[in-house]
């Protein structure tokens, strides 16, 4: 390996290389300075892992520096770095590492384990100082979206979040992924994670310097407990409302959008009792003194029972009063509250009368999203705050790569521009989760990279990680296939879909909905068809060999089939506004059996990775498509014997 060619992500901070090498001999230690270096003895230990595992060499552990112990890594406290701070020197004799922390000791360990891997026993002269931009760097999982990781996937995303030097992962729990105990019928048709499950993942985390951070929302997006007889009556309007125009695409629901019970009325002291109890199921299983409530999009506030209220006291200001009152409880239990902030954000007169010892999560999807003038706000108040993008997997089917760069680098300037104190990746499962996990692990690498040095990192080589730490890929092509794949939705119509992609909402939508394809015409189809087959086509050339290889193919060719199968959907449609008695019936029949085989498959892989609870409900949407092509087929046929 030549200098020149080493690559390394996050890409530290500060990295000079010189000319020489360290040749890691086949005897020798990795050394604790003295003993008060013990508390480094994690990032010792895995440090020897790495070595036993890329190199075949078992190098013991010794604690203080003799004459007769040949130091292959000498580990040394330094209090003078800065909080997460990290140096390391490579000289001729060997290598040093210099930590303000365990976990710091544990960062410098990931960037050594790098350099072997690309190194092997010869590792480049060097001098790296190293420190992140924020304090806390996390990904979080969306749990409640049908699709729920068996406890093994939860520990694979755990060891990439290791090696991307991140340390906090939270999972999203609405409805009843989690098994609480006050409430086992809630989750009594699922497969929920224990609390025992939480206790092994949490210890997992500790290991390797993660905090579990609890997650669970508080007061919108309730619908599966309000929506149960024994807490509808909790709800802001329990028999449901629709929503109002502005929020929702008229193309994609023609006929308005009927939501359920989803908002907690606030004024119902039942409410506080039942999130009392929900808490004290939940929050025994984690370590972490953090706790994020949610409560987020609460739509019918103030539309309902607390109607009267919110006009004379303002709707922010009703919000703001129940936010106090879960406040109350989460400090009661001696946990930091984390919201998300878009509803105060509506309000900013009212961010000052926060506590202050809350911290908001700013989110947002989009490249254009606004964090510069939000984190503003929040700054101004002297609210903690984090910065939350997203892998813009959701609702994208292979995802959509360009504008998860650009929100993910977004978010990372203005929140260290502006003063976060975290940056929280997250990964949503909106509509069945039907991306499947490769499709976000490109977020997690670039995101990562920019939370620990926006400076450093905006052009960080995603694919190369990919490539060669992810999935081994000797061709060397997944990266950008990845990224590649996940741009398929710039070929679709020019009009911005947030949060979105026309080929997800069209396999979606009923088969009747001719209005989505207006702006979609058939040279779109041509360009997209093309587009992904090309894509498919690069399949047959990689090369991986991570120790899931065969499953991460079969997902991609998974991830490709549904954006094909919506191509042909689309076909269909623009047929059915224009020239419905053209169709032939042999066509949708052909429809029927793709949509078959896709369905088996996506069956297959889900149960690879999760838990079978969810599924159903995933695929609803994909059955009622089935049912509508049949009926249709029905009436062409009816058609042409007449």
């Amino acid at each position: 390996m030549t200098n020149h060619s080493l690559l390394l992500l996050p890409n530290p901070r500060e990295l000079t290389l010189s000319e020489g090498f360290f040749h890691i001999p086949a005897t020798g230690s990795i050394v604790l300075a003295n003993a008060t270096d013990r508390n480094a003895m994690p990032a010792a230990r895995k440090l020897q892992q790495v070595i036993s595992q890329v190199l075949q060499l078992s190098l013991p552990l010794s604690i203080g520096t003799r004459s007769a112990v040949l130091s292959v890594c000498n580990f040394s406290y330094n209090p003078e770095l800065p909080a997460q701070g990290y140096e390391i020197l490579v000289e001729e004799s060997g290598i040093s590492v210099f930590y303000s922390s365990p976990e710091a000791a544990f960062y410098a360990v990931a960037t050594l384990k790098q350099l072997v891997e690309q190194s092997g026993r010869t590792i480049p002269k060097l001098h790296i100082r190293d420190e992140p931009d924020f304090g806390a760097r996390g990904v979080m999982i969306d749990i409640s979206r049908n699709k729920i990781p068996k406890q093994e996937t939860l520990y694979r995303i755990v060891d990439l979040m290791a090696d991307l030097k991140m340390n906090q992962l939270q999972l999203y729990i609405e409805g009843s992924p989690f098994a609480y105990e006050s409430f086992p019928q809630v989750s009594e048709l699922e497969t929920p994670i224990t609390g025992e499950e939480i206790l092994l993942l949490d210890a997992y985390c500790r290991e390797r310097y993660i905090e579990l951070v609890p997650n669970q929302n508080s007061f919108g997006h309730m619908e599966d407990w309000l929506s149960r007889p024994e807490f509808n009556q909790l709800a802001e309007i329990p028999e449901g409302f629709m929503l109002p125009e502005e929020m929702y695409a008229a193309d994609f629901y023609p006929e308005g959008l009927f939501m359920r019970a989803g908002t907690f009325h606030t004024e119902d002291p039942a409410v506080v009792s039942l999130l009392g109890k929900m808490y004290d199921d939940l929050l025994p299983y984690f370590s972490s003194n953090q706790f994020n409530v949610g409560c987020d999009e609460t739509y019918e506030l103030g539309l309902g029972k607390s109607k009267a209220l919110a006009e004379t006291q303002g709707k922010g200001r009703l919000y703001l009063s129940f936010l106090q009152k879960i406040h109350e409880l989460v400090v009661s239990r001696g946990k930091t509250m984390q919201f998300w902030g878009d509803i105060i954000i509506q309000y900013p007169e009212l961010i000052a009368e926060l506590p202050k010892n809350i911290i908001a999560m700013e989110w947002g999807y989009t490249a254009e999203h606004p964090f510069e003038a939000d984190t503003k706000k929040f700054r101004d108040a002297e609210i903690p705050f984090y910065v939350c993008p997203g892998t813009n997997s959701w609702n994208s089917l292979t995802g959509r790569s360009d504008n998860m760069l650009a929100n993910l680098r977004s978010a990372a300037i203005h929140g260290r521009n502006n003063g976060a104190i975290g940056y929280l990746i997250t990964d949503w499962g909106d509509f069945g989760h039907w991306q499947h996990l490769p499709v976000s692990y490109a977020g997690f690498v670039y995101g990562a990279a920019v939370a620990w040095s926006v400076d450093t990192n905006q052009q960080a080589d995603v694919t190369g990680y990919l490539n060669r730490s992810v999935f081994q890929d000797q061709s060397e092509n997944i990266g950008q296939l990845l990224l590649d794949l996940g741009n398929y939705y710039k070929l679709e119509s020019p009009i911005i879909r947030s949060n979105d992609t026309e080929m997800s909402m069209l396999l979606r939508c009923n088969l009747d909905n001719v209005l989505m394809v207006e702006q979609l015409t058939e040279e779109h189809f041509e360009r997209l068809e093309v587009y992904i087959k090309q894509i498919d086509g690069r399949l047959d050339g990689l090369s991986l060999k991570c120790d899931d290889a065969e499953l991460v193919l079969k997902e991609l060719k998974n991830g490709i089939h549904f954006v094909k199968h919506a191509i042909q959907l689309g076909r269909i449609k623009r047929m059915l506004a224009s020239e419905p008695q053209l169709i032939d019936p042999l066509f949708i029949t052909e429809q029927i059996k793709d949509l078959d085989l896709l369905l088996h498959q996506y069956r297959q892989l889900w149960t690879e990775r999760n838990r079978l609870g969810g599924l159903e409900q995933s695929t609803s949407k994909l059955i009622r498509l089935r049912s509508q092509y049949e009926n249709l087929t029905a009436i062409l046929s009816g058609s042409a014997k007449k």
